[in-house]
C-alpha cells in the first residue's frame, strides 16, 4: 500500500533542494557578476581620469606654446622696432643721391653662390648708380688650359700663347676697357705700354687702334664670344659700353675660388691699380659651400697680405648682416677712400685709425 505521507515528504525535499541549490547558485553568480561590473567600473573611472589628466597637460601645453609663440612674436616686433630707429639713424649716411653718374659693375667667379650676389645687386639696385649688370667670371681665366691660351693668343693676335704672354696682355688690355676705353681702338696707346705686356710687342690693330676694329668689340666682349666671361646685363649698361672713369667695380669672390682669385682676379685688381685707378674696386668675401665653409675669411686674408691691394682697394665681409649691408653702400660712397670693414672687429674696422 502507497504511504501518501512518504510522497509528501519525498515531493517536499526534492523542493527544498531545489530552492536551496537555486539561492547558492544565484548568490555566487551575482557575486562574481558584481565583482566584474565594479572592476569594470573602476577601469573606466582610472580611463577618465587619465583622459582628464592628459587633457589637462595637452592644454598646459598649448598655453606656453602660445605663450612662447607670443614672446618670439614681441621679440620680432622688438627687433624689427630696434632696426627701423638703426635705419632712421644711419639713413642720412647712406649714399643716396652721392652715387650719381657712377656706374656699379659686379665682378664675380662662377662658382660663386648665384644668391648672395643676387643680394648684393639687389642692394645696389636700390641706389641711384647706374647697373652694370654682372661679369661671371669662367675657372678657365686660371690659363691652366694651353687651349685657352691659344684662343686668346688668336683672338687678340698676340705673338706667342705663353701663360706669361696672356697674362701680361690680360693685365693691359682689361683694366684699359674698364677705365680706359677710349684709348681702345684709337691711336692714343703708348707703344711703351704695348711693349711692356707682351714678350714681342706684337699686339694687332685692337689695342693699337686700327680703324677697321669696331667699336663694339672691347677686351670684355673678346672674352665673352670666348666663353670666358659671361655678362649678366638684364636691365644694366650693354657690355660693349661699360667703362670710364666713373666705373666702380664690386668683387664678390669666396674661399672656394682662391685659385682664381690668385690666377686673375687679384692680379687683374693689382694691374687696375698699377693703370692708376686704385679706389675703383670694393672686395666683398661670402661664404662658399662645402669644405671651403672653414676657410672662410681667407679671401680678405689675403687681399690683406698683399699691400698694393690692401691699400688699393674696401673690403667687406659678413654683407650678409645689416651692418655689412650698410658697409657695403658706404665703402662705395667713399670710393676712392678704402676703407675695410670687417664684422669680427669690434668697431668692425670703420672707426679711427
Amino acid at each position: 500500500m502507497i504511504n501518501l505521507r512518504y510522497h509528501i515528504v519525498s515531493i517536499a525535499a526534492v523542493f527544498l533542494a531545489l530552492a536551496i541549490g537555486l539561492a547558492l547558485g544565484s548568490t555566487f553568480v551575482d557575486s562574481v557578476l558584481v565583482s566584474n561590473l565594479e572592476s569594470r567600473v573602476d577601469q573606466l573611472q582610472a580611463d577618465t581620469q587619465e583622459a582628464i589628466d592628459r587633457s589637462a597637460e595637452a592644454e598646459a601645453a598649448r598655453d606656453e606654446a602660445v605663450a612662447a609663440r607670443d614672446e618670439a612674436l614681441a621679440s620680432v616686433d622688438d627687433a624689427r622696432s630696434e632696426r627701423f630707429e638703426v635705419e632712421d639713424l644711419v639713413r642720412p649716411y647712406l649714399p643716396q643721391g652721392r652715387l650719381s653718374g657712377t656706374t656699379t659693375l659686379i665682378v664675380a667667379p662662377e662658382i660663386v653662390d648665384p644668391a648672395a650676389v643676387a643680394a648684393v645687386r639687389s642692394r645696389i639696385a636700390e641706389t641711384d648708380a647706374q647697373l652694370g649688370g654682372v661679369l661671371w667670371l669662367s675657372d678657365d681665366l686660371r690659363l691652366d688650359d694651353a687651349s685657352v691660351r691659344n684662343q686668346i693668343a688668336d683672338a687678340f693676335s698676340l705673338a706667342g700663347n705663353s701663360r706669361t704672354a696672356v697674362q701680361r696682355s690680360l693685365r693691359f688690355l682689361v683694366p684699359q676697357a674698364l677705365f680706359r676705353p677710349d684709348e681702345a681702338g684709337s691711336g692714343a696707346v703708348r707703344d711703351t705700354d704695348v711693349d711692356a705686356i707682351t714678350d714681342s710687342g706684337a699686339l694687332d690693330g685692337f689695342s693699337r687702334g686700327f680703324s677697321s676694329v669696331p667699336r663694339t668689340r672691347t677686351a670684355l666682349t673678346v672674352l665673352r664670344d670666348l666663353e670666358l666671361v659671361t655678362h649678366d646685363g638684364t636691365g644694366a649698361v650693354a657690355l660693349h659700353l661699360l667703362g670710364g672713369e666713373e666705373l666702380r667695380l664690386v668683387v664678390i669672390t669666396d674661399a672656394a675660388a682662391t685659385r682664381l682669385n690668385q690666377a686673375f682676379v687679384f692680379d687683374l685688381l693689382r694691374s687696375i691699380a698699377d693703370d692708376g685707378h686704385a679706389g675703383t674696386a670694393v672686395i666683398v668675401e661670402v661664404p662658399a659651400g662645402g669644405a671651403a665653409t672653414a676657410a672662410y675669411g681667407s679671401v680678405v686674408a689675403g687681399v690683406q697680405s698683399d699691400p698694393l691691394l690692401w691699400e688699393s682697394f674696401s673690403t667687406i665681409d659678413r654683407v650678409d648682416t645689416f651692418s655689412g649691408d650698410l658697409a657695403l653702400l658706404v665703402a662705395l660712397e667713399e670710393l676712392p677712400a678704402v676703407t675695410h670693414f670687417s664684422a669680427a672687429a669690434p668697431d668692425h674696422g670703420l672707426g679711427p685709425p
